[in-house]
């Protein structure tokens, strides 16, 4: 995990968390840390959705490529629950040639729903108090309590009580697990299913996609 450092800020941070703790924790460094004004200054700008969309992504392309007022930082502090593969994609840019002085923070719940891409790229700086990782023992769960905790996901999702973005999360943490388990034990037969799983995840961030048929496909993997 990265963290905060004013003689060494990086260009692009994912930050996991409760969205206000970690607001609020940012906006302390810019202003005791950095000595950055974040108010009534344009070079600071914090924007919040509930996914963030291509559209939004190209339009934080742009923006950031504009000058500062005085010369100095810009930070942008964007805050959302999920974000699109397009979105992903369009931010790569940036990511890969920032504009001098220009650093972005990018709140979420977690920093799962991110391909590796865009991983690669950022620091990862986690608020969370416990993990509390609902793939936890997945692996080791009968076919019957694998697909009564997938049923409970689904309907959680239908009935708006979590985001999407929880599927996505669950999906990689358990091709994390499959992974560690496969290399400790040598079994290089398991480590074909991460490609599947993989495409699970693709198919999780599309729009209209079937979680429901996506995470029973997942359990029949495992």
């Amino acid at each position: 995990m990265g963290y905060l450092s004013k003689t060494n800020l990086h260009h692009a941070y994912i930050c996991e968390g409760d969205k206000k703790e970690i607001y609020n924790n940012l906006c302390t460094f810019c202003q005791n840390d950095l000595n950055f004004k974040i108010k009534a200054n344009p070079d600071f700008v914090y924007e919040e959705y509930d996914k963030l969309l291509i559209s939004h992504a190209r339009r934080l392309r742009d923006i950031q490529m504009n000058k500062t007022t005085d010369r100095g930082r810009k930070i942008y502090i964007i805050s959302f629950n999920f974000i699109t593969i397009e979105a992903q994609n369009a931010l790569l840019k940036v990511l890969e040639e920032p504009t001098e002085g220009t650093h972005f923070f990018f709140i979420t719940p977690s920093a799962h729903i991110f391909l590796p891409t865009v991983l690669s790229r950022v620091n990862v700086i986690s608020y969370k108090k416990s993990l509390d990782r609902v793939s936890s023992n997945f692996l080791k769960k009968s076919l019957k309590e694998k697909m009564n905790l997938v049923t409970k996901m689904v309907n959680d999702i239908k009935d708006e009580k979590v985001s999407k973005f929880e599927a996505i999360v669950f999906a990689r943490e358990v091709a994390l697990d499959i992974y560690n388990d496969a290399k400790k034990k040598n079994d290089y037969q398991k480590l074909k299913k991460l490609s599947e799983i993989e495409k699970i995840i693709d198919y999780l961030h599309s729009t209209g996609s079937s979680v429901k048929q996506l995470l029973e496909y997942l359990v029949l993997l495992t």
